[in-house]
């Protein structure tokens, strides 16, 4: 019969694939399964920039600096503000707003890096951008705001809430990924988790009257953002026609034309916070979920040109360019004397990092293809497992210094932060025994 033929039967010979592109393309697949290798994360994406030069180098190191830039932006101009009008609207503390809607807000970014790494490049940039962004969430803000900030008391209830759901959340993931495989009723198991925690919230004041003697009112968010004269919400006008003060030098004037066409492109359209604030929430995540995407996309190409798993650029670059809001809210926040709204801003970041943002797109993955997950990355499992100390280091530091954020705390988290870059990427090198396809060749 005619159509009674194997796709071995078409190997290409000179220049017969031009008349068999189908049955050409099959045994390709074939030549790569008995190379025992793995296609890189770079063929999910678009057909562009996959031939390694200098050139694609480049261009994807200038567009994913831009697209840092724009999350920055989309993310401390509109995404925080509409958040703290949310919180403010329901009444909430402080520390609630920042371990709940503003922890959430600023975790965006990983959510959808996620959502990509598992759904589109099925690797485990996704899972080393989690894993990278919470270790950066808790030291490098503790650095930031120790040591570019005045000293700062802070409330040891909600760091020593926070820092417990946050070990829960490390030893669940842990565990998870203990057999490099993730079942439907784990990924489930973990969104369960951040809902008790959720709900542990919403008694957190009756609770600390039952454990503590004071509670301070204060502690409410009692400011209007809408009204507030310092760092005022701002709107079209602000964003589009703002320009330098005349006494910048050259360098700021520099920073503001690189920024300026994002500034409006984002004001032109997402709706300013001074107006409905939802729907500039909405607007905002939808953006964050695009830069999301793209972001993704160029550093994969950049990690393909310069031969960098997939896992390990995650853990560095990516992870701290989508860290980079939880970094301005935080060092915002914290500047205005609010130093536990930003280290519960941190460590409650983190806990939705490992709940949510990897708990959702698993789930959703192992129900629509009913089938389970495979973690590639042996080190990842033990990185995770680091995590621990990361959180020890921060909390007995502040035990210390008597729960005072100051230098001697930031510069104890900028050192452990590098050490943990060091021992996490010399683990993928050492650890990583996957043998990736040269799909050039």
């Amino acid at each position: 019969m005619f159509f009674d033929w194997s796709s071995t039967d078409f190997k290409p010979n000179g220049n017969e694939w031009e008349y068999y592109p189908f049955a050409y393309r099959h045994d390709m697949r074939y030549d790569i399964d008995a190379r025992n290798c793995t296609l890189p994360a770079i063929v999910e994406f678009p057909n562009l920039m996959r031939q390694k030069s200098w050139i694609a180098i480049v261009v994807s190191t200038l567009v994913s600096m831009y697209l840092f830039v724009i999350l920055a932006i989309v993310c401390d101009d509109y995404l925080v503000p509409a958040m703290e009008r949310l919180c403010y609207t329901l009444r909430m503390t402080y520390d609630v707003a920042g371990a709940t809607f503003l922890a959430a807000s600023t975790s965006a970014p990983e959510l959808f890096v996620n959502f990509v790494g598992t759904f589109v490049t099925n690797g485990d940039i996704g899972l080393g951008t989690i894993v990278g962004s919470s270790v950066f969430n808790i030291l490098v803000i503790a650095g930031v705001c120790g040591i570019f900030t005045q000293p700062t008391k802070l409330d040891w209830w909600p760091v020593t809430r926070d820092t417990a759901w946050y070990l829960i959340a490390i030893a669940s993931l842990t565990y998870v990924l203990w057999d490099s495989l993730v079942m439907w009723y784990e990924a489930f198991a973990l969104l369960l988790l951040y809902i008790s925690y959720v709900i542990q919230l919403s008694f957190d004041r009756r609770i600390q009257n039952l454990v503590r003697h004071e509670h301070a009112e204060s502690e409410l968010l009692d400011e209007d953002p809408m009204t507030r004269e310092e760092e005022p919400l701002k709107g079209f006008r602000d964003h589009v026609c703002a320009k330098p003060k005349t006494e910048y030098n050259f360098y700021q004037w520099t920073w503001w034309a690189i920024k300026y066409p994002a500034e409006l492109m984002l004001a032109c359209t997402v709706p300013s916070a001074r107006s409905i604030f939802f729907l500039s929430m909405i607007s905002a995540i939808l953006w964050i979920s695009l830069i999301s995407y793209l972001l993704t996309w160029f550093l994969t190409i950049l990690g393909y040109n310069l031969n960098i798993p997939d896992a390990i650029m995650g853990l560095t670059v990516l992870a701290a360019g989508t860290s980079v809001p939880e970094v301005a809210s935080s060092y915002i926040v914290s500047k205005k004397g609010y130093g536990s709204m930003a280290i519960c801003n941190a460590i409650g970041s983190n806990t939705f990092d490992i709940l949510v943002c990897l708990g959702l797109p698993w789930l959703l993955k192992i129900l629509i293809y009913q089938q389970k997950i495979d973690i590639d990355s042996t080190a990842l499992t033990i990185t995770t497992a680091m995590l621990v100390v990361t959180a020890a280091v921060l909390y007995l530091g502040l035990l210390a210094r008597r729960f005072v954020m100051g230098k001697t705390v930031g510069y104890l988290s900028i050192i452990f932060y590098a050490l943990f870059l060091i021992i996490a990427c010399t683990l993928e090198i050492l650890l990583n025994k996957e043998k990736m396809c040269d799909i050039q060749d």
